[in-house]
């Protein structure tokens, strides 16, 4: 068993979404790399999160029943791993409105991101390591991208050649050497 947890978030909720598919690739891209990582989902479409509305900010950390089952989910991770789509431009508002209702949890940590649309997802990427530098989250360089994604995922939900962008065994030895410290960090 590894000693390190990393959360891989589908960022998605939209009926016809690839979200999923893209994430079940990326896991199978992640075990074959042997990290250290024991790999969750947290899939926000099976959430059914309301819009975030909550009496008091998360900042202080007076957590609703819904807040407090989120926060055990996102606290026992090390790591994070995104797999988000590109809506207008930016990230999707289910991922934000995600996000946005817990705070420390999310602090001195690691992400790392899987992007896909017409560009790989780079400017959703973009805005959630603005985001996430606010949560006191490291954002590491390595990312994945999967461009063109109407047309790049085969039947069995795996990118066709030239679509995917990016190492992800790469990807993975970084986050782990900033999970571990970060970690050792905190502990």
């Amino acid at each position: 068993m590894a000693d390190l947890k990393a959360l891989v978030i589908v960022g998605t909720t939209r009926q016809g979404r690839v979200g999923k598919k893209v994430a079940d690739w990326y896991l199978e891209q992640a075990k074959a790399a042997q990290s250290g990582f024991d790999f969750e989902v947290l899939d926000i479409a099976e959430e059914n999160l309301e819009l975030f509305n909550e009496p008091v900010s998360p900042m202080m950390r007076q957590y609703t029943k819904r807040q407090e089952e989120l926060a055990v989910k996102v606290a026992g991770a090390d790591a994070f791993i995104f797999v988000t789509a590109e809506y207008n431009h930016s990230v999707p508002a289910s991922l934000k409105n995600f996000i946005d209702y817990l705070n420390p949890e999310w602090h001195h940590k690691v992400a790392g991101y899987v992007g896909y649309g017409s560009l790989g997802g780079v400017r959703s990427i973009e805005h959630l390591i603005q985001i996430m530098a606010e949560l006191r989250v490291a954002s590491i360089k390595d990312h994945i991208h999967i461009n063109a994604i109407w047309e790049a995922l085969d039947n069995n939900g795996t990118p066709k050649e030239g679509y995917a962008h990016g190492d992800v065994t790469a990807q993975l030895k970084e986050l782990e050497w900033w999970a571990g410290a970060l970690k050792t960090a905190r502990i």
